[in-house]
């Protein structure tokens, strides 16, 4: 059993790479809704135009008094922005307006988590809360992040714009410095105005792409966020929760929410040593066959789902100085530090010594 100093991380730390589905095949819904606070920077914005339209301005106030809008109407205000004050990119600088507080209870939330990486794995948990529809897949290689989301509703050129830079504006708020993507990518046609893109952005932006896409530094995942509070981030946390469990749940969040509950089991068993399917699947109230049975029907393997949460935290542990390689053996679950190691191996390439100079490599280059 890992000593409690230890085992904490294994609950205020998750993968970010989580399973999720494509969104491509999913349905535009007229009961998708996004947090109401997206309107504000839009208001802000028709509010500075030279001449601005009270008309459009007393059509954004009542959205502003309700907590959630629904996606079709944030389009309809997003397109009506526009057609008050014409702009190259008006999707980028709007989204860069926003602020943690704008994306409701999951951007207080994650104001509270301990570093970047805690808090985008928190993202990730909950972004129903933000949109039903909206599923995504992060993905760290070769120290880099790569995220990918296609929002089934709210998919003109504007509200892509906005969700891409919204997203990256809330990772700079949160660790209170710029953050300059590796690449981004957007799915529509390339403008006329591209190099607008990557001047406002500060990275390479490609056009035609299957989905919003976002690449940035692995090493950004372990800076601090000054506003850490674990007490109000477990009040925030049992609310979003909460909020959760009232959403539908279609064919997509079942298969989800199935990886989710064995993951969130593998995580509970490390504590204690015992990661076998055995455990897991008694834990989970089934039977070893029953358990097999249930993870080919949804397409998994437990190899494969332990192998994928090791990796991924084994990343993030590694990118914390303060956590000695054996610690961070003890805390996957490996009785051996020889068996760690050979695994990383096979995962990366690389020691996991080495992985840490890589690291280190990366981080000293960022700050000259």
């Amino acid at each position: 059993m890992l000593c409690p100093d230890l085992a904490w991380r294994i609950v205020s730390t998750r993968p970010i790479d989580i399973l999720c589905q494509d969104a491509d095949s999913a349905a535009m819904s007229k009961t998708d809704y996004l947090p109401s606070g997206f309107i504000q920077p839009l208001q802000d914005y028709v509010r500075e135009c030279p001449s601005p339209s009270t008309a459009l301005l007393d059509e954004m106030g009542p959205c502003l008094a309700v907590p959630s809008v629904s996606a079709e109407r944030f389009c309809e205000l997003l397109d009506a922005a526009w057609a008050q004050a014409p702009a190259s990119a008006l999707g980028i600088r709007l989204g860069l307006a926003t602020q943690p507080g704008h994306f409701g209870v999951v951007g207080y939330m994650v104001s509270y988590c301990g570093t970047l990486g805690q808090a985008l794995a928190r993202y990730y948990r909950y972004q129903r809360l933000l949109q039903q529809s909206l599923v995504s897949r992060a993905e760290l290689k070769d120290g880099v992040l790569h995220m990918r989301w296609n929002q089934a509703v709210a998919k003109t050129p504007l509200a892509t714009e906005f969700s891409l830079a919204a997203f990256i504006n809330l990772c700079q708020a949160l660790i209170g410095r710029a953050v300059t993507p590796v690449r981004a990518g957007l799915p529509f046609a390339k403008p006329d105005d591209a190099t607008v893109y990557q001047a406002l952005l500060g990275c390479p932006v490609d056009f035609d792409c299957a989905a919003i896409e976002l690449a940035i530094p692995e090493h950004l995942l372990a800076l601090p966020i000054s506003s850490k509070d674990p007490y109000l981030l477990r009040l925030l946390e049992q609310q979003a929760q909460a909020l959760l469990q009232q959403l539908p749940e279609g064919e997509e969040s079942r298969a989800g929410s199935a990886f989710q509950r064995v993951q969130d089991q593998i995580l509970e068993s490390m504590k204690n040593g015992d990661v076998s399917a055995v455990a897991v699947a008694s834990a989970l109230g089934y039977s070893l066959r029953t358990f097999y049975r249930e993870l080919r029907a949804a397409g998994y393997s437990y190899r494969g789902l332990l192998a994928h949460t090791r990796h991924t935290l084994a990343r993030q542990y590694l990118a914390d100085p303060a956590l000695a390689q054996t610690d961070v053996a003890l805390l996957l679950g490996y009785s051996e530090q020889s068996s760690f190691i050979r695994a990383f191996r096979s995962w990366t390439g690389m020691t996991p010594g080495e992985y840490r100079s890589h690291l280190e490599r990366k981080a000293g280059s960022a700050v000259r």
